[in-house]
């Protein structure tokens, strides 16, 4: 059995693209040899991420990142159990949406990055699962 955690977050400061080379290699790094796999996306400066793998390893790197200074606004959206990886290939898949392409996935005329950190009843209605969902579909 696997945790999977969905969050949301929002960069605390400017980051570059070179940035997000850097940071991603580290993540494929680390997250490799923990054994955790997922999806980063990058949208306006937020961070939508979709982690999985062992329980404690999950929970230490999501308490890692909550108190990591390169993210504020830290909000879990989605948390559970499964029998398999819906990212078995990738110790971290990554995608820098554009608005455009949040509009053709979701159908949000405007989705601005406020939208990510509102309230929604049911994790499902949340356009940041939305997204995670597509691309889990489309790897």
């Amino acid at each position: 059995m696997f945790k999977y955690l969905a969050y949301v977050s929002r960069q605390s400061h400017v980051i570059t693209d070179n940035d997000l080379k850097e940071l991603l290699s580290k993540s494929r790094t680390r997250n490799s040899e923990i054994e955790i796999t997922g999806m980063l996306i990058y949208f306006h400066g937020s961070f939508i991420q979709y982690l999985e793998g062992k329980e404690g390893n999950i929970d230490s790197l999501y308490n890692k990142i909550a108190e990591d200074r390169r993210h504020q606004s830290v909000t879990e959206i989605d948390s559970g159990f499964s029998k398999k990886r819906a990212f078995s290939e990738w110790s971290m898949a990554f995608k820098k949406l554009q608005k455009d392409e949040a509009f053709e996935i979701l159908g949000y005329k405007d989705l601005e990055t406020a939208q990510l950190f509102d309230n929604y009843q049911t994790p499902d209605e949340h356009p940041a699962l939305n997204l995670l969902n597509n691309y889990v579909k489309n790897l």
